[in-house]
Formats: structure tokens, sequence, C-alpha cells
């Protein structure tokens, strides 16, 4: 990973940061739970707010490559939340939340922006067919999915064509900017690419309503309400609104193109003060995580096992020194049974071995002892069970 957030503010470029949190190990863990050299270095930047991570060495290798979020198949989705029976994805919740919060109507030009596969692109001209869809990124693996949505001279890769310019009713886009390295440059290109008056949507992660976000070693960005009204402000948008309750650990964000010229907004001593409170009580709290982590690592026996096969597990894996010692993840899921993660197997918690010493519990703490309290058959009267907090 480089340091080149250590030397100015994602966002407003400011050189007046504090690096405020700095993981135990020397590697770091993607959002798809995978493995990257470098430590994690997160930085608070006094003059607007923005929480910045230090971005990934190869970070443009990573997104033409690696980065393959959701491509098994067209409707692979992720788990919003459940009711009852019933299982809400987060393409359905983002596009009901979208409908909601702007009209939408025939005929509209829309932009996918850092759009992946083009998920809600899809939903979206599947709700409102008449809806003139282009679609936006950075790699190529995705255009298989493209070819079933639009024709090709309605997408672009890398760069836009200049015949875009001033095009747009609207341009969204949904959980990319918290990758992009200069996000002062891409919602400068975003605001060239809108008619005056066309809307930016974007669904962004919310540092504090998710802490796991702020580890995350290629979320480069962790934005703030004063931060991203910075961003947009200082790019010409107007009548910005920022909800964080609608779409649980995110902020849902608007703002129009204004004809004014831009000025950029200067958040309270006051705001800034409570932001960096907030920001190194969740640095405290994964400083507490490492050395927990590295406390009974010194003194565990082998074998060991990971309980939760998702990103607390995955963390807790990466943090570790000797994870060669990790015979297995346990996971209730049986969608996640079978699977390997870092090559170790996955297996239901009825399959964890007697001689298994050490069980590192990989759940949101919230949780984790509630949900082990429930799974007396775990804890074994020789085995340790080892909670974050």
């Amino acid at each position: 990973m480089t340091d080149a957030v250590k030397h100015r503010c994602n966002v407003c470029g400011s050189d007046d940061f504090d690096i405020i949190f700095k993981s135990r190990s020397a590697q770091g863990l993607t959002s798809l739970c995978q493995l990257r050299p470098g430590r994690v270095e997160v930085s608070f930047c006094r003059s607007c707010g923005h929480l910045g991570t230090n971005a990934l060495e190869d970070v443009e290798a990573f997104y033409e490559s690696d980065y393959t979020i959701l491509i098994s198949s067209v409707d692979e989705d992720q788990i919003y939340e459940t009711d009852g029976d019933t299982v809400i994805y987060r393409t359905d919740h983002q596009l009901r939340v979208l409908q909601e919060k702007q009209d939408i109507v025939a005929g509209m030009k829309v932009l996918d922006y850092g759009c992946a596969k083009a998920d809600m692109a899809r939903r979206l001209k599947s709700s409102i067919p008449a809806t003139d869809i282009h679609l936006f990124d950075v790699s190529r693996m995705y255009i298989p999915f493209w070819e079933k949505i639009t024709d090709e001279s309605h997408w672009a890769l890398h760069e836009t064509p200049d015949n875009w310019a001033g095009q747009f009713d609207m341009v969204m886009s949904f959980f990319a900017f918290e990758h992009i390295p200069d996000p002062a440059a891409s919602i400068a290109h975003v605001a060239s690419l809108l008619k005056t008056g066309g809307v930016f949507y974007t669904v962004i992660p919310d540092a504090f309503g998710n802490i796991a976000d702020f580890v995350v070693s290629d979320h480069v960005n962790h934005f703030t309400a004063t931060s991203m009204t910075c961003l947009l402000s200082a790019a010409g948008f107007s009548n910005i609104q920022i909800d964080t309750d609608i779409h649980r650990g995110a902020m849902v964000v608007r703002g129009v193109k204004s004809d004014q010229p831009a000025v950029a907004s200067t958040p309270e001593p006051a705001q800034l003060a409570a932001l960096e409170a907030k920001a190194k009580e969740i640095a405290a709290f994964w400083d507490g995580v490492g050395e927990v982590i590295g406390k009974q690592e010194a003194v565990a026996e082998a074998p060991a096992a990971i309980y939760g096969s998702g990103f607390y597990g995955a963390y807790i894996y990466s943090q570790l020194s000797h994870s060669e010692n990790v015979r297995c993840f346990l996971d209730k899921s049986p969608y996640q049974q079978g699977r390997r993660l870092f090559d170790v197997p996955i297996v239901a918690p009825s399959e964890l071995a007697r001689e298994t010493r050490t069980l590192y519990v990989g759940l949101n703490p919230s949780i984790a002892r509630k949900a082990m309290a429930g799974m007396p058959e775990l804890s074994a009267d020789d085995r340790d069970l080892v909670f974050l907090t």
C-alpha cells in the first residue's frame, strides 16, 4: 500500500491531518476478503473531517482484474436483510430508495458511474424501460453483463467520450467512491457530464454506521457528512442532501449541479472536533482488536479455528502471525459450508474437531457473546473462546 494519502486529504487537499490508526498486521483485508500486502493506516483531516486510508500500490491493476464482485451470474446479489421467510437483496433495496428519493421518468439520460456489472442500471431499465441508460467503469471484465443491458455506444471504459459532456439528467453511483483515490477529480468529472440542474445520486459506506469499513484496505475514503458536503460543494453542487438512516451502514447522498460558481463548504470547528472524537473511538476499538488477537496468539495452543467466515472472521485471519494454525472456519450458513476462504475449509459448527484448542469468534462484537451462548457445544472445558471485545 502507498503513502499517498499522507501528503494531502483526498477530498479538500489539506495537509492538516492526523494518522489515527495503524494496523497491527503487515497485510490488509479488502472488501471482498482478499489479502493484500501493506499496513492499513487511517488519517483524519482537520479541515473537512474526511477519513482516508493509504491506497493500494497496484490500484489500477486491482480494479481491472482482481476486484471480481458478484460476477458468478447476472442475478448474483448480496442479502440486505431478511423479514421472516422474505429475503430482501441489496439491489432491490437500493432501487426502492432511489425511486423514493428521485423522480425518474421515461427518456431520462442516466449514467451508472463505477457500475461494475451494472445491477442498478439493469434493474432501473427493467422498472422504467424508456430510461436512456449509459455505463462507465474501469474494468472490462463486466462487459459481458453490459451487453445484456445496452449497446456499446452507451458504455465507456476508463474515459468517457467527449460527446457525453453535459448530456446527463442523472449520474448515479453505488458503493464506488470509497474506492477512488482521487474523489475530487472524479466528482469534477461527474459534474462535467451532467446538465445544469442534473442530479448526482450516490450511496457510499458510512464509517460511523458500519465500523468494519474503517479497516477495509481498498476503501481509501471513509466519507463523513462534512467531507461529502465539502466534496460536492467544491465541484459546484447545491441542495446537498445526506441520509444516514434509510440504508443501514451507508450514506445516501443527492446533489444538484448548480449554475452558480462553486464554493466549498467549511465545517464548524465543533463539528470537526466531534467527528475526530468519534473517529478516534473507532480507531481505539480496532487497536483493541489487534491487541486481543496478538496477546491470545502468543499463548494459544494449536490447532485453532475461527467462527464466522464473513468480514470479522476474515479480519482475524488477516491479523494472525501464524495463520497456518487455523484449520477451518465455522459457519452456520449452508451457502458458505463447503467453500474455502484463504484456502481454508468452511465447515458447519458441528464439524469442529474435538482437538481444536482455540476458537476465535469472528462475529460483530455486538452479537458475538449471545450467539456463542446459543451454541454451548463449542465451549469445551479445554478450549479457549477468544472474543474481540
